[in-house]
């Protein structure tokens, strides 16, 4: 039965179809010569040449490991039916020697959609396929693939609720067009790669972009599009991403390194005063050296809002083949931080390609061949940060196809995405699959459920005659004997995803004036509401909107929680000499008495302390002594048993003055600088906020 698909197959597929210009006579190579260009142009990622040369050596010599070279070509040329039968005659001509055919045969049944005979390949391959230097991995991968093969069947009998578009000839030609960028819900820049079946170049060429803008329901293509770089021609880039506030533009280069092959590094072009400055190569410990990064997307961690760059890399201490990793910039040092793998939940022994980062949702799109897919690559979301993500989810039929489904991005809206694919149906200079187009998805019946609830106080009388005694507040509610609710201003509403075991961070909210908090999620999740409470941490409700099937708000009880306010409090008697900033036995007591005593009480906060001068002296004397009595007072709290990561110091000098130093007519105002020479601290978040955006 197989065979007879197969055959089908190739009676349908013109052999022909790779037509190719000038070519040289391949008749007086002989075979060693063959197959050293064969191997030499699959290992340049160049698989047109390589399937001449190793078809013209079967003409001449049957050879097993020619033959499964052959097959990989045809993979790589996607061109699967030819790999599926190039495959199935090496595993047969070899067994031991290709046993990895196997595997692959059943990966282009697939693409055929006869996942039962697919699913039976797969078992024997898992039997067989052992004591190989990499059975480990492949093990794993053909685990996933058998669970596949029954996962695919329902999927397509069960599609998702989405109209699948090609996006016409305007966009879609034979070259191949991926790489969507949104700029709006109707503009956006995308990627087009000539269709060159054998490239007489040792050059990388770069893809060339375009800019589209969508009229009505159809998206015209505006010419092509530039970044416009200060003092360079073109950016060259193979892929690229913008910022979350559009200043900064992330690409990848590639060019082709003695020994390595194609090596791609990652760039970044900066705006100053609406001028793309020319782009600089991120340093070397995010680029690394003897690897490839590929492609880019960008978002931000949700403690300190830093900037999160995502990329694909085939760096060692991945799970597989290619990886998406993820590095932080620090903005105070102005340097990146060590990368870090995404981890196994995003990660897997396949591949993984193409990660864009939604930041209204805080969800990850990806494609890969390692999940459980219908095929090659499959689109797959999750939600999350850094190294801590919800499992993967499969994006559904007729999202995916038994093809390649990738560069997945979404609007604004959240109604409507844009992706690339080679399935059937498009614009093609080769065989059916050879080529990606542009499709638009628009979801049907999408909706977002409004939760709502309020917080109350409830009063912790101790915590605030300390905070009275020792603090100059200002709007702080006093001690009440009042059996009346208080609705508070200014608590943070956490929403997670999952429940109170394994949860991630989505999105925060402050609570307004009545104590309201509101938040927009998705039908059939679980999801957690954490509120903070400065003596437990650990204050939780779960809720589901699995079974809803139309927006209907939902309404969370209201929340009584211990509360500290969000606001700067002066530390009343620390006083300093002027130009001194060591700590005297009378300041220490005072510390001890004060937010010592505060901390030890409220064991949940964790604050910012901030010392602050009059304008006395230069502007960096006055930074740099600020900065020493905060951090006096930080290591002071710390060898009193305050754990480091509650408490941090800044110095702001004499930058935020709460009155004037001077009077009007210029005279000098002692009572002004008094009140400037300050120290405060605030409630910066809580000790389980913190610990839920884990870098590892």
């Amino acid at each position: 039965m197989v065979r007879k698909y197969l055959l089908s197959c190739l009676l349908l597929i013109f052999v022909g179809a790779i037509s190719l210009q000038a070519q040289e006579d391949l008749s007086v190579y002989s075979t060693g010569k063959l197959k050293k260009l064969g191997i030499k142009a699959l290992q340049n990622k160049e698989p047109y040449k390589a399937i001449r040369y190793f078809e013209e050596f079967l003409k001449i010599k049957e050879d097993p490991a020619i033959m499964y070279q052959l097959a990989e070509s045809y993979r790589f040329a996607r061109n699967y039916p030819f790999a599926q039968y190039w495959y199935d005659k090496a595993y047969k001509a070899s067994p031991k020697k290709n046993g990895k055919a196997l595997f692959y045969y059943a990966a282009m049944l697939k693409t055929s959609q006869m996942y039962e005979e697919a699913e039976t390949q797969f078992k024997t391959f898992k039997k067989e396929y052992v004591d190989y230097d990499d059975s480990e991995i492949f093990q794993k991968r053909t685990k996933n693939q058998i669970i596949s093969c029954d996962s695919s069947v329902n999927m397509v009998k069960n599609p998702v609720q989405a109209r699948v578009t090609h996006m016409g000839t305007s966009l879609n030609t034979e070259a191949m067009e991926y790489m969507p960028i949104l700029l709006s819900n109707t503009s956006m820049i995308f990627a087009v790669e000539p269709f060159d079946t054998v490239s007489s170049s040792d050059a990388v060429k770069a893809p060339i972009l375009y800019g589209a803008n969508k009229s009505g329901f159809t998206w015209l293509n505006t010419g092509e599009w530039d970044l416009k770089a200060e003092n360079t021609p073109s950016i060259g880039m193979f892929h690229g991403a913008f910022s979350p506030d559009f200043q900064r533009f992330y690409f990848t280069k590639c060019e082709k390194v003695k020994k390595m092959g194609t090596v791609c590094k990652i760039y970044v072009s900066k705006n100053s005063f609406g001028v793309w400055q020319a782009p600089e190569e991120l340093p070397e410990i995010v680029n690394g050296k003897g690897f490839s990064n590929l492609q880019v997307t960008v978002g931000n961690e949700s403690k300190k809002n830093d900037e999160v760059l995502y990329f694909v890399s085939n760096r060692p201490g991945g799970q597989g083949g290619l990886d998406i990793w993820f590095t932080i910039f620090m903005p105070k040092k102005s340097e990146w931080r060590e990368p870090k793998n995404c981890g196994n939940k995003i990660n897997t022994a396949g591949d993984e390609l193409s990660p864009y980062f939604d930041m209204a949702t805080r969800t990850m799109y990806y494609s890969s061949t390692g999940h459980a897919g219908l095929g090659e690559y499959d689109i797959f979301k999750t939600n999350g940060e850094l190294g801590k993500w919800t499992p993967a989810e499969n994006m559904g039929y007729p999202i995916n196809s038994p093809y390649d489904d990738y560069y997945f991005t979404i609007a604004t809206d959240g109604k409507s995405g844009i992706f690339s694919s080679n399935r059937p149906g498009g614009v093609v200079a080769g065989h059916e699959t050879c080529c990606d187009d542009l499709y638009e998805i628009n979801f049907e019946n999408v909706f977002k459920i409004p939760v709502v609830g309020r917080v109350f106080e409830v009063e912790d009388k101790e915590i605030k005659k300390l905070i009275s005694k020792n603090f100059q507040t200002e709007g702080m509610q006093p001690i009440s004997d009042s059996v009346d609710i208080r609705y508070i201003t200014g608590s943070t509403v956490s929403l997670f995803i999952g429940n109170t075991n394994e949860k991630v961070f989505l999105s925060k909210d402050d609570t307004d004036e009545q104590g309201m908090y509101s938040f927009k999620v998705e039908p059939g999740k679980d999801y957690v509401l954490q509120f903070e409470n400065v003596k437990t941490g650990r204050a939780f409700i779960p809720f589901t909107t699995k079974g809803m099937e139309k927006p209907d708000t939902i309404k969370i009880r209201d929340y009584g929680i211990n509360f500290i306010s969000k606001e700067a409090m002066v530390m009343k008697n620390i006083y300093y000499e002027y130009g001194k900033y060591k700590l005297t036995k009378d300041q220490r007591s005072a510390i001890d008495s004060s937010i010592i005593s505060l901390m030890k009480q409220a064991p949940e906060i964790v604050i910012e302390l901030s010392s602050h001068t009059d304008n006395q002296g230069s502007e960096e004397f006055n930074l740099k002594l600020s900065q020493k009595r905060a951090d006096e007072i930080v290591e002071y709290m710390v060898k009193q048993g305050i754990e480091p990561n509650r408490v941090s110091g800044k110095g702001y000098g004499y930058s935020v003055p709460v009155a004037k130093n001077n009077n009007d007519d210029g005279s000098d105002n002692p009572d002004g600088r008094a009140k400037n020479r300050r120290t405060e601290f605030k409630i910066v978040g809580s000790v389980q906020e913190m610990n839920e955006v884990i870098y590892e």
